[in-house]
């Protein structure tokens, strides 16, 4: 399954949902009540364009995302370390 970054229009499940549910946490957390309904189509317009741009940087640095990775066979004794040289994320 791919990850979401979201649109305004579709926005259950994604990655700018997942932003506006930690900000009425964080809101509450802080404020000590709840982050208030006004405003929250532009809340959700800016998790979606932030969202939406961390994707595409990732996608277009998917390659600089992680250049090795360390695996270890249970039983074999220390990690083997294999570099990674290339890297496709399911964004």
């Amino acid at each position: 399954m791919a990850l979401k970054a979201g649109t305004v229009a579709n926005f259950a499940g994604s990655l700018a949902e997942a932003m506006d549910n930690a900000m009425k946490q964080e809101w509450q957390a802080v404020k000590g009540v709840p982050l208030p309904s006004q405003g929250q189509e532009d809340r959700r317009l800016l998790f979606a364009a932030i969202s939406q741009g961390l994707f595409v940087f990732l996608k277009a640095h998917e390659d600089e995302v992680m250049n090795n990775i360390s695996l270890e066979d249970v039983g074999i004794g220390s990690p083997k370390n294999y570099d990674v040289t290339q890297l496709e994320l399911n964004l």
